[in-house]
């Protein structure tokens, strides 16, 4: 039994796939679908797949945010794309599996049938990886929004509006410049690594701050560092972390 998620935010495209699956083998079992990024990375997390079905153009997160952000985690993968050229081209050079929609059953088997292939597999976590690279590096400069939850919405905010992030307990909080707060659901380590090519730092285990918000550094106890905010906010520097923080700040 082959156990399956599929990931895709129109339903249309979830129904015609269930569909082909249950035509072409019934050892494929969907255990799981999602209809956004967010929930697809919760639920490969719970169910552990063994193959995911992953759309590329979705909002808030897509495709490659979700492998990026699973890293070591993320299960075999078949994207799946409606008119993604780069990503097509860039997909067949590292032969990478995908399927064009709308899927063909034909086109489907064989991409099932590549997931057999150990060596193939391995193949493809490098050609993910590959291109998750080239991706990452061609969008960093360009996504600079932090998706946080308010009430039933999902606002996307700005970099620049972020004051601080705050880890609470299993809560991630996001502080902003006008002294508001946002939930957002990354784990601190994903924040650290989404927003490690801007001016954001690491100062504590419960604290990373926007470096252009800091107003002073000031002496603390036991020879360590607090840091005052634009915002008010004071925040503990970890003792460790006071020589990287003193050189980003262009401090000897």
């Amino acid at each position: 039994m082959l156990n399956v998620i599929l990931i895709d935010d129109e339903q249309l495209a979830r129904r015609r796939m269930q569909m082909l699956l249950d035509e072409l083998d019934q050892n494929i079992h969907v255990i799981a679908e999602a209809s956004n990024g967010k929930e697809a990375i919760e639920l490969i997390r719970k169910h552990k797949p063994d193959l995911i079905f992953l759309d590329i153009q979705m909002p808030v997160l897509d495709g490659f945010d979700v492998v990026d952000l699973l890293s070591q985690e993320c299960p075999p993968v078949i994207f799946v794309t409606a008119y993604d050229e780069y990503a097509l081209k860039a997909f067949e050079v590292h032969a990478v599996d995908y399927l064009l929609k709308p899927v063909r059953k034909e086109r489907l088997k064989k991409a099932l049938e590549k997931t057999n292939n150990n060596q193939h597999m391995e193949n493809q976590f490098q050609a993910i990886r590959q291109l998750l690279q080239v991706h990452t590096e061609q969008t960093q400069q360009k996504v600079t929004k932090l998706p946080v939850n308010h009430k039933n919405e999902i606002l996307m905010l700005d970099f620049h509006r972020i004051s601080f992030l705050e880890a609470d307990g299993k809560l991630t909080w996001v502080h902003t410049t006008e002294n508001k707060k946002y939930r957002t659901d990354f784990s601190f380590t994903e924040l650290e690594n989404r927003l490690k090519n801007y001016s954001f730092l690491r100062i504590h285990r419960s604290h990373i701050v926007n470096l252009e918000e800091v107003k002073k550094l000031e002496p603390w106890f036991n020879h360590g560092y607090r840091l005052q905010m634009n915002t008010g906010a004071q925040l503990e520097v970890a003792r460790r972390r006071t020589g990287e923080l003193k050189m980003k700040l262009g401090l000897k």
